[in-house]
């Protein structure tokens, strides 16, 4: 019920973001479908589409022999926005395994009498990104059927994960899609603020007050806005459970749980497969870089970096993957957040080839992917007869910048890999100095950009179901 309610929750969250990416004025772009575009020679389809400036760059593959079928730029490093998870989540089932899952627990070290707890309470998390207010309160219930009614003491929350307030700085303050993260995570660490008519701005919880950037407080009406201190703002949620179950607990504090702490409950998450299926196929930043985390601290990496951390992983998979060179560095973070990773048409052929020879607890990797065709993955394109559940891959998009790879059922039968990068870093360099570049026509251009290229990519993928 738990995962469920995640997905329920996350496929809101996609939805609404895939309806703020259509441009404003609703008109549509002037260019041929995919399905006629794919008859076309690739160069005179980007300039139908109108990205003849941009580079891309392509491999595919064949997926049983790895015999290269056809390329483009296929060493050269692209940004590769959210695909970048493909290479997360293979470290981390490689790394943690599929069966792994992450633990919430409340810890005290003291006496119980008469109800009274003399001495600590601690909520510890190793980064279970899946939390819920639910699972908080689970706990609570079960402190008190312990039979607490008080805590004299301190109520600790500590996390086994480094603790940062976001993912990229270089990304708007307010994007909830660059949340805080650390050991102890709740609902995906982004609450919504509404401004009623009075104009006083409040959040949900009442509590995410203290932790949410401070320009949330002006602008519009409601919006959907980043934690930045999510161990802070579950303590403070856990602290409201527990009086609605008439339990008192002082207010909370950071710190690290007193030697001879005895677990009291735990929330154990669901195991790394599914999570790995929920953040691949809703494209979640933070479950990304949390499994991230977990796997390099299981690697005995100390890194408190995101950066060190992708480094990490990425010199895991340099050793673990046949025929995979220059990547030990090539990831800034483990979500794709970010304009300055690079990941090649190569690179990423081979490290989709490598996860889809191996069985994680009976799973293939390719199954985790979800299909173009159904419901509206992939930006609801693959729906015609021609591509329909014969495409499974993983998308990325950021302003300019444009991803696809993973697994292609060819008409013949045949079972490619694939990888496909667009970018155009000219227009997203005009962008980043645009004073304006966060404006209604700012967006409405690099999303007018995006189409385009949502249909250039569809026409390659076709052309290359029918030929192959």
């Amino acid at each position: 019920m738990k995962f469920l309610a995640a997905l329920s929750f996350l496929s809101v969250l996609v939805f609404l973001n895939a309806c703020t990416g259509a441009p404003p004025d609703g008109r549509e772009i002037p260019v041929p479908g995919a399905l006629t575009l794919a008859g076309m020679d690739e160069d005179a389809s980007a300039k139908v589409v109108g990205i003849i400036e941009a580079d891309w760059g392509y491999l595919v593959i064949d997926a049983k022999t790895g015999e290269m079928l056809e390329s483009r730029n296929t060493d050269k490093g692209f940004p590769p926005a959210s695909t970048a998870k493909l290479p997360t989540m293979i470290a981390a089932l490689g790394v943690l395994g599929p069966t792994y899952r992450f633990t919430t627990q409340v810890l005290a070290k003291g006496t119980l009498k008469r109800g009274v707890l003399s001495g600590d309470l601690v909520l510890a998390g190793d980064g279970d990104p899946l939390l819920t207010a639910g699972d908080l309160r689970a706990l609570v219930i079960r402190l008190r059927d312990i039979g607490i009614e008080k805590v004299d003491g301190r109520l600790i929350y500590t996390s086994a994960l480094p603790v940062l307030a976001e993912v990229e700085p270089t990304q708007p303050e307010t994007a909830p899609y660059n949340q805080g993260l650390g050991g102890l995570n709740i609902e995906f660490n982004r609450v919504p603020l509404t401004r009623p008519g009075d104009g006083k701005p409040y959040t949900t919880p009442p509590e995410a007050s203290a932790v949410i950037p401070e320009a949330a407080l002006s602008g519009a009406p409601s919006i959907d806005l980043p934690v930045r201190a999510p161990g802070h703002l579950a303590a403070l949620m856990m602290r409201r459970f527990a009086l609605a179950e008439g339990i008192s607990l002082p207010a909370p504090e950071p710190g690290t749980p007193p030697p001879g702490a005895v677990s009291l409950a735990q929330i154990r998450s669901q195991p790394l497969i599914e999570i790995a299926r929920a953040g691949l196929e809703y494209s979640n930043n933070m479950v990304a870089e949390v499994s991230g985390l977990a796997a390099s601290r299981a690697l005995g990496s100390s890194a408190e970096t995101l950066r060190t951390s992708a480094d990490t992983l990425g010199i895991w998979l340099e050793r673990e993957v046949e025929g995979l060179t220059g990547f030990a560095t090539a990831l800034e973070n483990h979500s794709g957040l970010s304009t300055i990773s690079r990941i090649s048409p190569t690179q990423m052929t081979a490290l989709l080839r490598y996860a889809v020879g191996r069985r994680f607890d009976g799973w293939r990797f390719d199954s985790l992917l979800t299909p173009g065709g159904a419901r509206d993955t992939l930006r609801g394109r693959f729906r015609d007869p021609e591509s329909a559940f014969r495409v499974w891959a993983k998308s990325g998009t950021m302003r300019y910048i444009k991803g696809l790879a993973g697994y292609l059922d060819a008409h013949s039968g045949r079972r490619l890999i694939f990888a496909l990068f667009v970018h155009d870093p000219v227009l997203r360099a005009k962008m980043e100095a645009d004073p304006d570049r966060y404006s209604v026509e700012s967006r409405r251009m690099s999303s007018d950009w995006r189409i385009r290229t949502d249909v250039f990519e569809a026409s390659l993928i076709v052309r290359w179901l029918r030929k192959y």
